[in-house]
């Protein structure tokens, strides 16, 4: 089955009834365009070449429009380095300058004013500061030529890359549109190619049909058995031929069907080749030609600009060392105003009108002060392997400042951290953070060093400390005491009445500790209840946290194995519970 001459054309027309373009975001028939096209003023196409005509003549722009910019940013790295050149130079000049000045000897002044030496020296220096000044202001233009470059250049990349995205947006429209039609026409070809075997098959079927009735006309003449086969035959075949004609015309219908469904999508494809080529592809063009054209006139522009502006900085440096008109001197001339013999007269009268005393007083004793860290090697103030009283009280502090720093640093990086405190940090940075704890905690900043990068650091280290401390955190006496409300086989869950005497159990043992220890149990296990708050993040909760506490906080006191296995189980469930009913055990103290 062919097209139709109104279908074909209908494909060559590239708008819809509608006047509506038929890609998304066209410029035509809305009231608003998105097409990066009609942002920038369309210039006139190349006179020599047509580049509508020539595959890829859209990417050849495109490179011309990169070439361009990429000598802008060459200009703006020259401009900018330029200026940095520029600044340092007048930085340096101006700061010699300034120093000179403030150098100069005050001993050359006599009674009726400054010599003429330090006139013409003073003078020659403010001359280096004009000098410094103007190539400052040289350096700031250079500058903002740079900046205002660089920002010319981003803007017209911007509006280039929305160009070709758009270009490319178009394409792959057309590309998916002839993809459907290629599936359209083979689905149209299929089944046109079925119906024609279809009809073909019928007539066929019919032909032989009519023969065999014949036949069998002329056989009934001579025998009626042979009349009943014959009779019998000819209603199977009729039967089959209905058949067939019943195919053929749901082919028939298919057939229509896919080649209404192929003109349409032909149509469409036209018309938005046709538009794309006629219409769209023309616009970028422009767009891309003008941004090409702007962009070499604005670096030409822009470089003009940075020649004057080069050529009127020398000449200002030209002017200060030789001024034009005759009020002014140059160098040369204050050079020679200086007369050295009269400053040598004038500096031998003052001195000797004034003597200068020696100074008999004997030399004081002046101490050596020491850098903080070497007085800090000097005096450390080691916290390891020292009594929890003993160290508190000589820093003054309620709780060890290893604790509060520690905690405070997980606290804030660490909460979420899966398996915080059951990780094991690096040793290496564990001993470096150990060894600056041992030296002075005071002065330990974990929040602003690199410690926080991998918080199981600081929690070895944290660990390490409390697993050194002689005897344990818990004092003897009320480790003990804690302790035998808990044994290994005991269950966990306990009534109402055994949860209070529990409780005013543990309560009154910290109440015998000193205040100091006190403090530093409770600010351990607020932390420790701040971690298992995260339990969702960090997979620890207070079971967990006990198991790695427990020996840590109670280490065990016996050094039989199954003993110590023992304490360590006991010493798990007490942290375990403290950790459960902290607020009701620390609240009632």
């Amino acid at each position: 089955m062919e097209a139709n001459g109104e279908t074909a054309q209908e494909g060559r027309q590239y708008r819809s009834d509608t006047g509506t373009s038929v890609f998304s975001g066209a410029t035509e028939g809305t009231g608003q365009s998105d097409n990066p096209a009609t942002e920038t003023a369309p210039s006139s196409l190349s006179q020599q070449v047509d580049l509508t005509e020539i595959d890829g003549g859209l990417s050849m722009l495109l490179e011309r429009s990169r070439q361009s910019l990429g000598s802008c940013k060459e200009a703006v790295v020259f401009l900018k380095s330029r200026a940095k050149v520029e600044e340092e130079y007048g930085r340096s000049l101006q700061k010699v300058a300034q120093q000179t000045l403030k150098l100069m000897d005050n001993g050359a002044r006599t009674s009726l004013g400054m010599s003429t030496q330090q006139a013409a020296w003073q003078r020659l220096v403010e001359v280096h500061e004009t000098l410094a000044s103007n190539r400052m202001k040289f350096s700031i233009t250079l500058s903002e030529m740079s900046d205002y470059l660089g920002n010319y250049v981003k803007t017209k990349e911007s509006v280039r890359r929305k160009l070709k995205e758009t270009e490319q947006r178009y394409q792959k429209a057309i590309e998916e549109s002839q993809t459907m039609l290629e599936r359209a026409r083979a689905k149209y070809e299929a089944q046109s190619s079925e119906w024609e075997k279809l009809l073909v098959k019928s007539g066929n079927s019919k032909t032989e049909g009519v023969m065999q009735s014949q036949q069998g006309q002329q056989g009934s003449r001579s025998k009626n058995v042979g009349s009943a086969v014959s009779g019998i035959f000819s209603k199977h075949k009729g039967a089959t031929q209905e058949s067939l004609e019943r195919m053929g015309q749901e082919a028939g219908v298919k057939a229509k069907v896919a080649n209404e469904a192929y003109k349409r999508l032909l149509q469409q494809t036209n018309a938005m080749r046709r538009d794309f080529y006629d219409v769209q592809l023309p616009k970028i063009l422009a767009s891309v030609m003008g941004i090409v054209e702007e962009v070499d006139q604005f670096l030409k522009f822009t470089l003009g600009k940075y020649a004057y502006t080069y050529e009127s900085a020398v000449l200002a440096d030209a002017i200060t060392l030789k001024p034009m008109d005759n009020a002014s001197v140059g160098m040369v001339e204050m050079v020679g105003d200086i007369d050295s013999k009269a400053d040598l007269d004038a500096y031998l009268q003052m001195t000797a009108k004034s003597g200068g005393r020696v100074d008999r007083a004997s030399i004081p004793y002046r101490e050596y002060r020491m850098s903080t860290l070497a007085r800090l090697y000097a005096n450390p103030r080691p916290i390891f392997g020292v009594p929890l009283e003993e160290q508190l009280l000589r820093d003054q502090q309620p709780v060890p400042l290893i604790l509060t720093k520690c905690a405070e640093a997980v606290e804030a990086f660490g909460l979420q951290n899966e398996g915080i405190y059951r990780q094991s940090g690096q040793s290496s940075q564990v001993n470096r953070l150990r060894t600056e704890f041992d030296l002075d905690a005071e002065h330990v900043d974990l929040r602003g060093s690199s410690y926080v990068s991998d918080v199981n650091n600081i929690t070895s280290v944290l660990k390490m400390y409390l697993r050194e401390l002689p005897g344990g955190l818990i004092p003897t006496p009320q480790r003990e005491q804690m302790l035998e409300y808990f044994s290994a086989g005991d269950s966990d869950e306990l009534d109402d009445m055994q949860l209070a005497q529990r409780i005013s159990g543990l309560a009154d043992a910290l109440r015998n500790m000193p205040e100091r220890t006190r403090s530093t149990i409770q600010c351990l296990f607020t932390h420790l209840d701040k971690v298992q708050a995260f339990q969702e993040y960090n997979m620890m909760n207070s079971e967990n946290l006990s198991i790695v506490f427990g020996p840590t906080i109670l280490p065990p006191a016996n050094s039989n194995p199954a003993n110590a296995a023992l304490d360590i189980r006991k010493s798990a469930k007490l942290v375990k519970f403290i950790l459960d009913n902290r607020r009701s055990i620390f609240e009632s103290l």
